[in-house]
């Protein structure tokens, strides 16, 4: 809380500017000055039509009187959508702020800048000794990842929604995406944080041998690489089937 001192007027203003990679969860907001919650005394404002994920928050530090010193936090979430997806786009956050008492002149600080960003899994699907000539379609893979749980790693299913395409994880395979490979033999998974990851085929191409072991898949997004926010998994089949063993 800044020393009002001498002012008349003081302008407190927090202006924050979402990428279009972000949907701002407006329900969120909440300012606080020291121990209190402020965010009703705040004016907060968006442009709904234009710029849905742009929002000022206008605190009355001269006429609530807030003890000066105290800390001011503004809080709020967002949610990563599909926009995000293999594109690196940045989140601003600027304070405009009075610094004189006897013109009314305001200052506005240095931007604050955060990356804003998700990856996604491509799977390049071939039959074995010939990647750029043979591509199969009609494979089908899950994924999943290993999360600390009450008593060891336990394994999360990836799950996507198919019309908002928000990702969620869920514990059991049948509940899970399953995504299939096309005539180029691709096919991906999208929206990911970086992580070490696992693809399972659940269904091979007609006529050749299904997977019996996971492929492991690294992300590492967060370098803000744009080559790194698409890995490619090269996954390959061998012909023939798979015949049950006996005793």
């Amino acid at each position: 809380m800044p020393d009002y001192t001498g002012f008349t007027k003081y302008t407190y203003l927090i202006t924050d500017t979402m990428t279009d990679g972000l949907t701002f969860n407006r329900d969120s907001l909440t300012v606080k000055v020291g121990e209190a919650t402020v965010t009703n005394d705040c004016t907060i404002a968006y442009d709904a039509e234009t710029a849905p994920q742009t929002f000022t928050v206008s605190i009355p530090v001269l006429e609530k009187k807030y003890d000066f010193g105290a800390e001011i936090v503004v809080t709020y979430t967002a949610t990563v959508n599909k926009k995000a997806i293999a594109v690196i786009s940045t989140n601003k956050a600027k304070l405009t702020y009075s610094n004189d008492p006897t013109t009314g002149e305001t200052k506005d600080s240095q931007t604050e800048e955060q990356k804003v960003y998700t990856s996604k899994i491509v799977i390049d699907k071939f039959e074995t000794g010939k990647q750029e000539t043979v591509k199969l379609p009609g494979a089908e893979f899950v994924l999943y990842k290993k999360v600390p749980g009450a008593s060891g790693e336990v394994t999360q299913y990836y799950k996507q929604d198919d019309t908002t395409k928000a990702v969620t994880w869920v514990d059991t395979i049948a509940e899970a995406t399953r995504v299939t490979t096309g005539d180029n033999g691709e096919a991906f998974f999208e929206g990911l944080a970086d992580g070490t990851y696992y693809l399972v085929e659940t269904k091979a191409p007609a006529g050749y041998n299904q997977l019996t072991a996971p492929v492991e898949v690294k992300v590492a997004g967060s370098s803000t690489d744009i080559t790194k926010l698409s890995v490619t998994a090269e996954v390959e089949n061998k012909t023939g089937t798979t015949l049950p063993s006996t005793g």
